[in-house]
């Protein structure tokens, strides 16, 4: 592939929130690519930082949240013109304040499986699947 022709990789973040048996959802703004559809909030991993580090900042800076990040749940790759992006979802803890839709049309919390029944982004769909995954195992196991 030539320089001309190569794709730019990005590496994004998205928070799986959990609160009280919900996990938080971002309606994506008017002004935003795939204006209207939901997400995990997060962001772009900017270098020098780690996943984790990249999502604090992001979350405090989209939604004016402290959290704790946990654990890692799963990738999905999207392949756009010119450029691939790598999306990684981590399940995150808040830990004090209530989340502000400072970048986003709308939030929601929800149940993992009311999720189902939002109109995606497609890059999330499967970090909501690879979630609800997680946690039949975690609870086949308990």
């Amino acid at each position: 592939m030539s320089a001309q022709t190569a794709e730019k990789i990005l590496h994004v973040v998205a928070a799986i929130i959990e609160r009280r048996g919900a996990i938080l959802l971002a309606q994506r703004g008017s002004g935003q690519d795939q204006a209207g559809l939901w997400e995990f909030p997060g962001g772009k991993v900017e270098a020098g930082e780690s996943q984790p580090q990249a999502l604090q900042r992001e979350l405090d800076e989209e939604l004016g949240l402290r959290c704790r990040v946990s654990d890692y749940v799963a990738s999905s790759t999207l392949h756009l013109p010119g450029k691939r992006i790598h999306l990684h979802a981590w399940r995150v803890e808040p830990e004090e304040g209530e989340p502000e839709a400072r970048e986003h049309a709308a939030l929601c919390w929800v149940t993992p499986c009311q999720a189902q029944t939002y109109d995606l982004a497609p890059a999330d769909r499967p970090l909501l699947q690879a979630y609800l995954d997680l946690l039949a195992r975690f609870h086949a196991d308990a």
